[in-house]
C-alpha cells in the first residue's frame, strides 16, 4: 500500500481529562499549563480527526459526572515504512505524543497504540478503521485502575480545521417554548453551588443546587470582528463576559482545560480543540477585546437560580 494510503488510515489517542476544579473566569491562555511536547501542524504532513472520547466504564466514588465526555482532535505526524505511526492527540487542555502500531488481518485493520505512561492518566488504544477511511473508532483502557474513568470509547470523523473571525455560538431552536429551553442551554451545570433554603412554617433547612446561566447576547456580540464598547458590556452577566471572551480562544482552536468553560463549546460544528496555546494567533482587536473583557469580568455578578435537566 502506498504510504498515502497509510497516512490516511491513522491512529487516535487521547489522555483522559484532568480534574480541573477553577471556574471558567479564571481560564487564560497564558495560565494554563503547556506539555514539554508542543507541536505546530503543518499542512503536508499532518492529518486531523475529531470528535466525542465518552467514558465507557465510570467509577463516581472516585470522581464526578462531569469526566464522562470530552471532545477531542488528534493530529498525525509521520507514518514511517515498518508501519509504525507518530503523532499527538489534544483533548481537554492537555497534548500527549503517542506512538503505535498499524495492523493488517485479512481485509480488516487495526491500531495498537500507547501514551508514554509518564502521565497519571496515559492509557492503551485499540480501534479500528472505516472501510472509507474518513473515520476511526474503539476504545480507550486506563493504564491504572485508581482513577474515576477505567476505559473510554470513540467514534473519530476526519476533519479540517480553518480560523473564520465569524464563527459564532448558534442559538439552539426548540419550537414552542424556544424562550424556556434556550435560557436552559446557557446553564453553567458544572459550576453550581449550594443554596440554603429554610422550610416555611417548621423552620427546617435544606439545600439546594442553583446555578447561573448566560443571556442570549452570547449568540450576538462577537470580539473577533469588532472593537467592542463599554457601552455593549457593562449590563451584562459575568457569565455572558466570560463565554463571549472563551469564543475569541475557540475560534482558533482553543483546548480548554476548564470544564465549565468547554461545555459551551464542544457540541459546537465549527469548534474543533488543536491548540492548548493560542496567544501568538490573536488578532489585536480580539487582545484588546479580552483585556475589556476581563476587566468587567472582574466586577460582574451572576445571578444563581436553580433548573432542572
Amino acid at each position: 500500500m502506498k504510504k498515502i494510503a497509510l497516512f490516511i488510515c491513522t491512529i487516535f489517542i487521547v489522555a483522559s481529562c484532568k480534574d480541573d476544579k477553577k471556574e471558567a473566569s479564571k481560564n487564560n491562555d497564558s495560565n494554563d499549563p503547556i506539555s514539554s511536547i508542543h507541536i505546530e501542524p503543518t499542512q503536508e504532513d499532518v492529518g486531523l480527526w475529531s470528535g466525542i472520547f465518552e467514558a465507557d466504564s465510570v467509577d463516581y466514588d472516585k470522581g464526578d459526572k462531569w469526566s464522562n465526555q470530552n471532545i477531542i482532535s488528534v493530529v498525525i505526524q509521520k507514518i514511517n515504512n515498518d508501519n509504525t505511526v507518530e503523532g499527538y492527540s489534544v483533548s481537554a487542555g492537555n497534548i500527549r505524543p503517542f506512538k503505535g502500531d498499524l495492523v493488517k488481518e485479512g481485509n480488516s485493520r487495526y491500531v495498537m497504540a500507547n501514551e508514554p505512561g509518564d502521565q497519571k492518566y496515559d492509557g492503551t488504544f485499540k480501534f479500528n478503521i472505516s472501510e472509507n477511511e474518513d473515520s476511526i473508532y474503539g476504545t480507550w483502557v486506563s493504564k491504572r485502575k485508581d482513577l474515576p474513568v477505567l476505559s473510554r470509547k470513540f467514534s473519530l470523523k476526519k476533519t479540517t480545521f480553518t480560523y473564520n473571525p465569524k464563527n459564532i455560538l448558534v442559538q439552539p431552536k426548540h419550537g414552542v417554548d424556544e424562550e424556556y429551553t434556550d435560557e436552559y442551554d446557557n446553564v453553567d451545570w458544572v459550576n453550581s453551588k449550594k443554596k440554603k433554603y429554610e422550610e416555611a412554617g417548621d423552620g427546617e433547612e435544606y439545600f439546594i443546587d442553583v446555578q447561573r446561566s448566560a443571556s442570549n447576547e452570547i449568540y450576538k456580540i462577537n470580539g473577533s470582528t469588532q472593537k467592542l464598547t463599554e457601552k455593549q458590556l457593562k449590563n451584562l452577566h459575568k457569565l455572558d463576559l466570560e463565554i463571549i471572551r472563551n469564543t475569541i480562544y475557540a475560534r482558533h482552536g482553543y483546548s480548554f482545560a476548564n470544564r465549565g468553560a468547554r461545555q459551551f463549546f464542544d457540541n459546537v460544528d465549527w469548534y474543533v480543540p488543536l491548540y492548548i496555546n493560542v496567544e501568538d494567533k490573536l488578532s489585536p482587536t480580539e487582545k484588546e477585546n479580552i483585556a475589556l473583557l476581563k476587566r468587567f469580568e472582574k466586577y460582574a455578578t451572576d445571578n444563581y437560580q436553580q433548573y432542572g435537566r
